[in-house]
């Protein structure tokens, strides 16, 4: 017994005796020539812990009260000071009445054990800790069982009821519903880390819980492999990454949305660049060729080529006033706009204007419902759908128009823009055309994309449909399948009712009076078509070439012109400069601002114009704006 690594104790009932081996006394820090003494109860003799004392106590009393022929406890003992953990087995010789005669004890010193356990068990909470803080479950497979420990945060994050940590992965799979095609992606990244053609297992997994929510999770993983190389364990976590994966949606959503944004800036600086003097050289080609028209017999080739040459300068600025109004940014006047009004006029135009293979069908249920915008941006808008519908048609099919209002109680995200809950007016276009993958719909608003053929479109039509939107506050979804037909719905907030629409009315130009004009345009040809326009209609106008020369004129005798009719982009002095200089010698001389360009119009109070018009310029609004400014 004193060579045994354990310490060892005798205590006889009768007489008393209690007996420590050197190994004992040694453990307990008593000194040696305590091997040998007397005590009452064998607990007497030894030194513990007093929290433990009366638990080590209680226990030894009722194996005594039992009889019992063996009992074990662990319990701290004193020694010198420090805690040590001793772990005693007694075992306790009756005889034939049941009384107890001796017990015998073997102690040993399980201290460093105990701190094992207590750093095991720190370790695992600080674990537990760092997982629940990270909100990741973990999972440990035994691939040799095919047996899968998943613990109880991982079982919450699945909306499992927690159960069993152990089972087979059939069992597990068996209560999962993974989202189609995401099981045999996930299942061929496994078999690839397996066979070793990737480091680690990091893949994303979309898994329908029991309440019917769509979850998406990131498994990370890595694999333990045996002297061979085969796998035989994999350990990894679990991660629900559904709302990360929705801002990163929502991220890369604005980051398309702000890219779109700053392509329109950069065509509408190009096309604000070019419109000015674009206009021009239409203003001078439909000026001149509707006076030759007019002086040349009706029925001849040349009033047959003539009107070729008109209709091809129409359709040219048709286009120029396109990318004016997508460059712009405004949308004119933003008035109470009577939609199924609008619409119905689009529509008898649509009509003319549809290939013979296409049906135009409309149901039109808006009532009186109006939105906040500008009557003719809305035509024009219809328009642009309806013409783009008609060349994806190819093929005899029906062209749709809806147009109803809309109650939404939830918001929703469209492809453009989003819908909030309110009130709402729907305009619809379907088609029965080729339709669109997705990555085409992606790119149909952008500036000059497009897939018809050459010379059919200019890419605009769209991108100038989505300018008027967004600048209406509304927003599009585009439904669009290959071979099938697209879907193109355009959602503007409602603003209550139209107001009754007043008695149409189409008066004749006015005419002057003999009214003395100055006409300042740096383009000759325009000049003397506005000046021989001028006439016809009973002014009296004098044209200069520049606006310098202008002002030296008016500056001789401010009170010889009756109106002042000015281009804007000028060499030399700009219309703005023109303007303010003229107000100066006569603030209220009525004024005219002409251009093919009027996004950058002066409006300081010294250079405002009482009205701008556009080019290329026409003679009944020329003859309007004048009575308008004269009055």
């Amino acid at each position: 017994m004193e060579d045994a690594a354990d310490g060892h104790a005798e205590w006889i009932s009768d007489t008393g005796e209690f007996y420590a081996s050197p190994r004992l006394l040694e453990q307990w820090g008593l000194p040696a020539t305590r091997g040998h003494y007397h005590c009452v109860r064998m607990l007497d003799a030894v030194p513990l812990h007093p929290d433990d004392r009366q638990r080590v106590a209680d226990q030894l009393e009722r194996c005594l009260a039992d009889g019992t022929l063996r009992s074990e406890f662990e319990a701290r003992i004193l020694r010198n000071g420090e805690v040590r953990w001793m772990h005693c087995t007694t075992l306790n010789l009756w005889d034939a009445t049941g009384k107890l005669l001796r017990s015998t004890t073997i102690a040993t010193d399980v201290t460093e054990r105990k701190r094992a356990e207590e750093e095991l068990r720190l370790s695992e909470e600080r674990y537990a800790l760092a997982l629940s803080g990270s909100n990741e479950g973990v999972f440990d497979w035994d691939l040799r069982t095919n047996r899968i420990y998943a613990a109880a945060r991982t079982q919450e994050l699945l909306d499992l009821p927690v159960g069993d940590p152990w089972r087979t992965r059939e069992e597990w799979e068996s209560l999962l519903t993974y989202h189609p095609g995401d099981y045999e992606h996930m299942q061929a990244a496994l078999e690839a880390h397996f066979a070793g053609r990737t480091p680690r297992y990091d893949e994303e997994v979309r898994i329908i819980l029991a309440s019917g929510a769509i979850r998406c999770f990131r498994h990370r993983a890595t694999v333990l492999r045996d002297a061979d190389g085969t796998p035989y364990r994999m350990v990894g976590s679990l991660d629900d990454i559904t709302d990360r994966k929705r801002q990163q949606e929502e991220m890369q959503r604005l980051e398309s949305r702000l890219r779109q944004a700053e392509r329109f800036e950069a065509m509408g600086t190009l096309a604000g660049g070019i419109a000015h003097d674009f206009n021009n050289i239409l203003a001078a080609i439909l000026g001149f060729g509707e006076r030759a028209l007019r002086s040349v017999k009706e029925g001849s080739r040349l009033h047959h080529d003539l009107g070729n040459v008109v209709a091809a300068g129409e359709r040219g600025r048709a286009l120029v006033d396109c990318i004016l109004s997508f460059s712009r940014g405004t949308a004119g006047e933003r008035v109470p706009v009577h939609v199924e009004r609008v619409v119905r006029e689009a529509l008898n135009l649509l009509q003319a204007k549809l290939p013979a293979h296409v049906m135009l069908r409309s149901r039109l249920q808006a009532g009186r419902a109006a939105v906040l915008g500008d009557a003719v941006q809305i035509h024009r808008l219809l328009m642009n759908l309806g013409t783009n519908a008609a060349h994806a048609m190819t093929q005899a099919g029906t062209l749709t128009v809806s147009l109803e209002t809309v109650e939404v109680v939830q918001e929703r995200q469209v492809n453009v823009g989003s819908v909030v809950a309110g009130a709402w007016v729907a305009l619809q276009v379907a088609d029965q055309g080729t339709g669109m993958t997705p990555d085409v719909v992606e790119r149909i608003f952008d500036p000059f994309f497009t897939t018809k053929e050459v010379g059919v479109g200019t890419g605009l039509g769209l991108s100038l449909v989505l300018r008027i939107v967004s600048q209406a506050g509304g927003a599009v979804d585009v439904q669009s399948t290959p071979g099938v037909g697209s879907v193109f719905t355009i959602y503007l907030p409602r603003t209550g009712d139209a107001p009754e629409a007043p008695a149409d009315a189409s008066p004749a130009a006015p005419r002057g009076s003999g009214e003395r004009v100055m006409v300042v345009d740096d383009e000759e040809p325009l000049m003397e078509l506005t000046t021989h326009a001028l006439r016809e209609l009973g002014y009296e106008p004098v044209g200069y070439g520049s606006a310098r020369a202008a002002l030296e004129a008016f500056r001789s005798n401010p009170d010889d012109f009756d109106v002042l009719i000015t281009d804007l982009r000028m060499p030399g002095m700009f219309g703005d400069v023109l303007i303010r200089e003229v107000r100066q010698l006569r603030p209220l001389l009525p004024i005219i601002l002409v251009s093919g360009y009027v996004g950058d119009a002066p409006v300081s109070s010294g250079g405002r114009a009482d009205e701008v018009l556009d080019k290329p310029l026409r003679m009944n609004r020329l003859a309007a704006s004048l009575a308008r400014v004269l009055s």
